[in-house]
């Protein structure tokens, strides 16, 4: 039977460990992202690299993919300063398809950084689009 005095230090010690990991996270998460991508993962920094190439990391190399257009999908409500939603749609050739999956990608002036990406099919028969949702809900 474990005493009432055990419970709560047992406790308090998982809470205590459960707020470290969730600030270190934190931490690697911004100095990741000001260290690899310099303008930040808002909508300004993705349409400013419209018709530039990403490159996606499979297991058995890159597949370079083009963005062919950022679009908005947020509401009005969540399109201010610090809340945006949108889409990025991308082109690849036909010849290699990807799955949906999260992978890491990289940008030469974005740096690199890991999005879950969607296939969204063929719209001619010589390529095929991806799409990845980015919901930036805090600043």
């Amino acid at each position: 039977m474990t005493s009432r005095r055990k419970f709560l230090k047992q406790g308090a010690l998982g809470a205590l460990a459960a707020g470290v990991s969730f600030g270190l996270s934190d931490k690697v998460r911004a100095a990741s992202m000001s260290s690899s991508s310099p303008l930040g993962f808002n909508r300004e920094a993705f349409a400013s690299q419209l018709h530039t190439t990403f490159h996606v990391k499979t297991g058995s190399g890159t597949v370079p993919l083009k963005l062919i257009d950022v679009v908005n999908i947020g509401s009005r409500q969540t399109t201010g300063n610090l809340r945006e939603a949108f889409a990025l749609v991308l082109r690849g050739s036909d010849e290699t398809s990807l799955e949906q999956d999260t992978y890491v990608i990289e940008h030469r002036k974005l740096g690199a950084f890991s999005f879950l990406m969607v296939p969204i099919g063929l719209r001619d028969k010589s390529s095929r689009y991806y799409e990845i949702n980015i919901n930036r809900l805090h600043g």
